[in-house]
């Protein structure tokens, strides 16, 4: 499944729409999904911790890895940060 972020939240996200995100990635979270930042300068990393926290606790950070890809992403050093735990990319 591909999600284009900016046009599942529009341009203008505010943080506690990563919880519209992460429900949409829950019920779809057997599938492989792709979530396409394109058009976007930075995303917050207050965003992608409310996004991600939640499902790498409930599924375990192999396996988020593995399943989701995300491309796009200006500020993959957070990305990192937050989804694999460490400051390598």
């Amino acid at each position: 499944m591909k999600v284009n972020v900016r046009k599942f939240l529009g341009e203008n996200f505010a943080v506690e729409d990563a919880i519209l995100l992460r429900e949409l990635i829950q019920e779809n979270i057997g599938e492989e999904i792709e979530l396409d930042f394109e058009g976007f300068d930075r995303v917050p990393t207050t965003f992608l911790c409310c996004l991600f926290t939640d499902l790498i606790n409930k599924n375990g950070r192999d396996f988020i890895i593995s399943h989701i890809n995300v491309k796009n992403l200006s500020n993959s050093t957070d990305y990192s940060r937050v989804v694999r735990g460490t400051t390598f990319n």
